[in-house]
């Protein structure tokens, strides 16, 4: 094995792991924010079987689910203060 063979296998090992460090930064940025998601809509899910005998729920879908994952406990008391606004308005 030659010098350029072991400087060629060295370089392509060190592109790989840069490549793959480029590359999975965001990937598990998208998966925490899709299991936060997940947790978002739990927790309308849950709200909602909370509140339903006094005559609130909060629609659950991608948006709500998400806003609550991404604003956490606050955003899910302002989906339901939007939803008491907008219904006894």
């Amino acid at each position: 094995m030659s010098i350029g063979e072991i400087a060629a296998y060295v370089l392509s090992a060190i592109l790989l792991l840069g490549l793959c460090r480029i590359f999975f930064k965001p990937l598990k940025s998208v998966l925490i924010m899709l299991f936060q998601s997940v947790l978002g809509g739990v927790g309308l899910y849950v709200c909602n079987f909370l509140l339903a005998p006094l005559g609130l729920s909060v629609g659950i879908n991608i948006v709500s689910a998400a806003f609550c994952g991404l604003f956490g406990l606050p955003g899910l008391l302002l989906l339901i203060l939007v939803k008491v606004i907008y219904t006894y308005l």
